[in-house]
């Protein structure tokens, strides 16, 4: 502050007049310190302790401290995270967590991971076809039966593709049954 602050010991002028930071008066020869841009008198070591002039507009007035920063509470180590489903520690870069199994998705909540075709997916398309061509009634409600399985895990795992095949299987399971009762029905019928 050499050149913001005139230092000084108080002459008879800035003798009795308040110190700019501690309200006391200034005595006559002690040290001193003169702010040069508003003529504000402080003692030497208010000056010093402050940082500067008490005068708000002052340009040697000391910079506002901004307000510390809540602390924040633990969190993982570099590279872990919380897994959202049930809060155990994994590696950042899972795409499934290791305890609880689940999926995990990116912030936008849309997985974007590697994909792998839900069991029960291509064996409902299979056991859809079979039905149709031989035992409608047995094959057809086997394929039901994987397609609403293969849809149960899909929903429950993002990783887990296949819907497409599962609803296949499953109108083609429908399809056979509904074969299979016609063709009862013409058996009878005639």
């Amino acid at each position: 502050m050499g050149q913001t602050v005139n230092r000084l010991k108080t002459n008879r002028v800035l003798e009795g007049k308040p110190c700019g930071w501690c309200s006391k008066v200034l005595n006559f020869g002690a040290d001193a310190a003169l702010c040069e841009s508003c003529t504000i008198g402080h003692h030497s070591n208010c000056w010093d302790a402050q940082g500067g002039c008490s005068s708000d507009g002052c340009v040697n007035a000391p910079l506002k401290q901004l307000a510390p920063l809540p602390e924040l509470p633990p969190g993982p180590p570099p590279g872990r995270v919380n897994c959202p489903h049930c809060q155990l520690e994994i590696p950042s870069v899972s795409i499934r967590c290791e305890y609880c199994n689940k999926g995990l998705v990116s912030p936008d909540g849309v997985y974007r991971g590697p994909t792998e075709t839900a069991p029960g997916a291509v064996a409902s398309l299979v056991f859809g076809v079979l039905g149709i061509f031989i035992c409608g009634v047995i094959f057809g409600l086997i394929a039901i039966q994987k397609a609403d399985e293969a849809k149960t895990a899909i929903a429950a795992d993002p990783s887990l593709s296949g819907g497409g095949l599962a609803t296949t299987g499953k109108v083609l399971g429908i399809v056979a049954l509904v074969f299979w009762g016609l063709g009862l029905l013409y058996q009878f019928s005639v």
